[in-house]
């Protein structure tokens, strides 16, 4: 395991953290009694509840600090949180692992409810803006029984704000790929606006965010681009009102995304080959509930994405509908939550033809699915310990009945909540229904020598998995026996997680040998084929008092298939590390690293470039007065990215495509 380039920030973060605690307690600063009031989260049970007495280990992450590690989507703002791994798509796009699965098998939610996952069930992280977030919560390890297909690494959910004052701001941020820039003016620009105002007793919200960023190249003498020129707009409308004790919203919201890519040029041919993507998306929401009671959400989602090389262009059509409707219920000592979640995905793809007059092929033909599904999940306190124990049961119009079940336990170890020790079980099953892009694709490269084909006969793909955990929140005095001390200082939360996953029938594409024979092509469908088997371990530690937060996590994983080959895409170690400062004249600043190391190469690599990288990033923001603030920062400071010639070669370099980025803004708001 390589640490060596990482140890000299870990050394400067600790030594400045202590240093700011001893300044603390000298100046007699006692910052448990000003600790933060602690935060209520909803992802772990579907019912509200604080952090520390969610039976499932809950991580949040605030919209202050997105806006702060973020240039306007998540797709750089999750690599903030401990343990989880964010990689960069076929399509420029971002995606997430964790504890060991991938994209696909890692859901992502806007309040609770499913996205559009573009690339199959993989949601790209740079559709999603961090305008109006109040904050983020992760889960990591099996959630189906809660959220049905797909939640076998865990959970992403983003939770929107919800804001009654009216208010009015606006921030503009520019920023710069400096030795990397395609032109050394280009300059990439992010402009905000949020407005919330009250009318006529309903709480209307208008949001806007627009991104223009110019991309990057790693060598200008080349014809190929490293990262495509990107304009995102993001716009979202909201309406809500309480009538007595039923709460109504509606949102809408409108994404469009429009990328360009050098890619090469034909000798002989006029005209250059470029990636080109231009997306479409509108979102409809309703929701009505009643307190902690009852909630009915629904949501549609359409999209239409063109996208491919510029000679080989497809179009798709995308569409999400479903209704979530939730009741919290008592039976004698037992606390239940069930729902019934009625949900329909389709899709339709062609791929042009190669001119206005040449019919285009149809790879998906207007496919659809629909699935019934209904979950529930008790609850029994027995003192300040908790067994929940759930089940969730699918029908779905290809697969039919489909279910899986869940055990969680909370146990508190000792009974002072200054100084808790606490234990998290957990076992169960998970599932992800196979997508239809899976079960009817027709790629065809004929002229190429081969082609892709779905697999209308795919079966679900199951995992068994169990994690164990122990946490202390407390502080640094008390863990260490000094019980009577006044000053209890700085505040200390540990926490370490063992998780063990089994799962089978997983879908990959094989050659079929009938078909290729008969064809004289290359043919691969998807089958159930792939067992892996995933066991780690995530470590955290972070200290708070009043000036300084401090978090260092390190995570560990172990990840083989069914012939215990490793699987290739993984970091086999992962640290992060960051230091949030509140300094004099109302500045905060902010360091954070990001260590991965030992990704093994996959079977059509040829060798190992880079197996490891790091990253620090530094920014600083100030409050001037009540209207006005400023930020600037630096990511990537070391400028570390992959070699563009060794992925060309198919070596393994694990480096991120990624460029070192200077940014400055200003926020202003105006009421």
């Amino acid at each position: 395991m390589k640490l060596k380039p990482i140890i000299p920030c870990l050394i400067l973060f600790n030594t400045s953290a202590y240093a700011q605690s001893l300044v603390d307690h000298k100046n007699g600063n006692n910052p448990v009694d000003n600790a933060p009031l602690e935060r209520m989260v909803v992802t772990g049970t579907r019912t509200e509840l604080a952090q520390s007495q969610s039976p499932v280990s809950i991580d949040v992450i605030s919209g202050a600090q997105l806006q702060q590690v973020s240039h306007g989507t998540l797709a750089s703002a999750l690599n903030f949180i401990p343990g989880v791994v964010t990689k960069r798509n076929e399509k420029d796009g971002y995606t997430v692992q964790m504890q060991g699965f991938d994209g696909d098998h890692v859901l992502v939610l806007l309040d609770s409810q499913p996205l559009i996952s573009p690339t199959g069930s993989s949601v790209d992280l740079d559709q999603i803006s961090v305008l109006n977030i109040e904050r983020i919560e992760v889960l990591r390890g099996a959630a189906s029984v809660l959220y049905g297909s797909s939640a076998m690494g865990g959970v992403i959910n983003v939770i929107t704000r919800k804001q009654s004052q009216n208010s009015g701001k606006f921030r503009y941020q520019a920023s710069s790929y400096t030795q990397n820039a395609i032109d050394s003016s280009d300059v990439a620009g992010l402009y905000q606006l949020d407005i919330k105002q009250n009318i006529m007793g309903w709480q209307g919200s208008v949001s806007a965010q627009k991104i223009d960023d110019p991309g990057f190249d790693y060598d200008e003498n080349t014809f190929a681009q490293s990262a495509p020129s990107t304009d995102k707009s993001f716009v979202n409308l909201g309406l809500a009102k309480d009538f007595s004790d039923i709460h109504l919203a509606l949102k809408t919201r409108y994404f469009s995304d429009e990328k360009i890519k050098l890619r090469y040029a034909i000798p002989g041919q006029a005209g250059d080959i470029s990636y080109l993507s231009d997306v479409e998306q509108w979102q409809y929401d309703v929701n009505v509930s009643k307190s902690q009671i009852w909630k009915v959400n629904g949501r549609y989602l359409q999209h239409d994405e063109t996208s491919g090389d510029s000679n080989g262009l497809r179009d798709a059509e995308i569409t999400l509908a479903e209704i979530d409707s939730q009741y919290q219920w008592q039976l004698g000592s037992t606390a239940l939550v069930s729902g019934l979640i009625l949900h329909r995905d389709e899709l339709y793809q062609i791929k042009q033809g190669s001119s206005p007059d040449v019919t285009g092929t149809i790879e998906v033909d207007d496919q659809s699915r629909d699935s019934v599904e209904a979950y529930t999940q008790a609850s029994w306190l027995y003192g300040d310990h908790e067994l929940v124990a759930g089940v969730r049961v699918q029908n779905d119009s290809d697969f039919g009945v489909h279910s899986a079940a869940r055990l969680n336990g909370l146990f508190t170890l000792n009974n002072d909540k200054n100084d808790l020790w606490q234990l998290r079980v957990g076992a169960g099953q998970s599932y992800r229904v196979p997508t239809l892009k899976e079960r009817f694709y027709v790629f065809d490269h004929s002229n190429l020598g081969y082609m892709v084909l779905g697999n209308d006969e795919l079966d679900p793909e199951t995992a068994l998995s169990g994690n164990v955990e122990l946490s202390y929140h407390g502080s640094v005095t008390r863990l260490f026996g000094a019980n009577n001390t006044p000053n209890a200082y700085p505040r200390l939360s540990l926490r370490a997680n063992l998780h063990y996953a089994k799962a089978q029938d997983f879908i990959n594409t094989v050659t079929d040998v009938e078909a290729s024979a008969q064809t004289g092509l290359l043919i691969s469908r998807y089958e159930n084929v792939d067992q892996t088997y995933m066991k780690g371990a995530d470590l955290s530690l972070k200290l708070s008092w009043q000036k300084v937060d401090y978090q260092l996590s390190y995570s560990y994983l172990h990840a083989t298939d069914g012939d215990d080959n490793y699987l290739a895409d993984r970091p086999t170690h992962q640290i992060k590390s960051n230091l949030n400062w509140q300094l004099p004249f109302d500045i905060n600043a902010l360091a954070y690293v990001v260590y991965e190391t030992g990704e093994h190469p996959s079977s059509t690599q040829l060798g190992i470039e880079k197996d490891d990288w790091l990253s620090v990033n530094v920014s600083v923001n100030q409050h001037i007065n009540d209207q006005w603030q400023w930020n600037a920062g630096i990511d990537n400071l070391f400028d570390e990215h992959q070699d563009s010639d060794a992925i060309a070669q198919g070596l393994l370099d694990v480096r991120p495509l990624s460029s070192q980025r200077v940014f400055v803004g200003v926020s202003y708001q105006f009421y």
